[in-house]
């Protein structure tokens, strides 16, 4: 499933590091739990500013969950999450602008 994952702007997100090309998962015996084990991440990137500030600082990107998912409301959580690329502001800019984020 593709979707959107907000960033600290060092791309660091609840004190995990995180780069841009690589795929993380839990480690062997966590098990995946919305809010508390997992990655977390929306399917449209308007959502992401629920979580995180719409600051010039927030970086997003697109990622893709590899492995199992749970959802609640708007947020989604998975055990596997690979970052493909960083969601421009210019992008989201003309998401907005175009009215296409639904």
């Amino acid at each position: 499933m593709k979707g959107y994952k907000a960033f600290n702007k060092d791309w660091t997100c609840r004190d995990f590091q995180y780069e841009i090309g690589k795929t993380y998962e839990l480690a062997e015996g966590e098990k995946l739990k919305m809010c508390k084990c997992g990655f977390h991440f929306c399917a449209n990137p308007i959502d992401v500013f629920g979580y995180y500030p719409m600051d010039g600082e927030t970086k997003i990107a697109v990622i893709e969950a590899l492995g199992n998912i749970e959802q609640e409301g708007t947020k989604f959580c998975t055990d596997k999450i690979r970052i493909i690329k960083e969601f421009t502001p210019e992008q989201l800019q003309a998401l907005i602008l175009d009215g296409n984020y639904n």
